[in-house]
């Protein structure tokens, strides 16, 4: 394999799963030397990793980290998982977010203005940013809200992935609002507007966690 590979690395290990981009360096035997685009510290020797290719064909290298130096990191593989289709559960990661509160009914015109990448709605309050750690799936989000929700708000969201620097214009739907930790509504929102790179993104990240999970 020729060094400087794209790859993303996904580690699970830890009180939040940890995502990172990087190239390959080095290939010796079966162990893979990393280098990424933030800090690995929090990696501990023995935590289940998952190497993906960036060119999507590839096969996954499933191993165990050997080492985490800076933003390096050692993977020994222990077998390899070819991509394939899985079923999408709600999962626990860091997902970045914004949102501005629309209130009920439907707001066509503002929510088409937003997602085309206008500035958004003036007079609606500011953005407000939940805590990255949350509930997720392809179709929709759970989390603390710092703000007041109810059900059938409609919610501009500003959407990324953590360890990634793209970000989304979507629409969501509040479905659901129960008592949250600190006092704060825990509101679940359904996407109605999301763009296929956001829902590649939440994808690909749910088949990552889902493969690191595997024993």
């Amino acid at each position: 394999m020729p060094s400087s590979v794209p790859v993303e690395v996904v580690c699970t290990a830890g009180p939040m799963p940890f995502v990172a981009q990087g190239r390959v360096r080095e290939v010796e035997g079966s162990r893979y030397t990393i280098d990424l685009d933030q800090d690995a510290g929090q990696l501990n020797p023995g935590a289940r990793a998952i190497v993906s290719f960036a060119d999507g064909a590839a096969a996954r290298v499933i191993g165990r980290v050997v080492e985490a130096r800076g933003n390096c990191v050692i993977v020994s593989q222990d077998g390899v998982r070819n991509r394939e289709r899985r079923s999408f559960p709600r999962l626990h990661a860091g997902i970045p977010i914004r949102y501005r509160n629309l209130g009920p009914g439907s707001h066509d015109f503002e929510a088409a203005t937003w997602a085309r990448g206008d500035a958004g709605p003036a007079g609606r309050g500011d953005w407000l940013r939940p805590g990255e750690f949350m509930n997720f799936s392809v179709t929709g989000l759970k989390f603390d809200a710092p703000g007041p929700v109810e059900i059938d708000d409609l919610l501009l969201i500003e959407l990324g992935v953590r360890g990634r620097t793209e970000t989304w214009r979507c629409t969501g739907r509040v479905v659901f609002v129960e008592p949250g930790a600190d006092e704060l509504p825990s509101a679940a929102v359904e996407f109605e507007h999301i763009p296929e790179g956001a829902q590649a993104a939440l994808s690909d990240l749910t088949l990552q966690i889902q493969e690191a999970l595997l024993e």
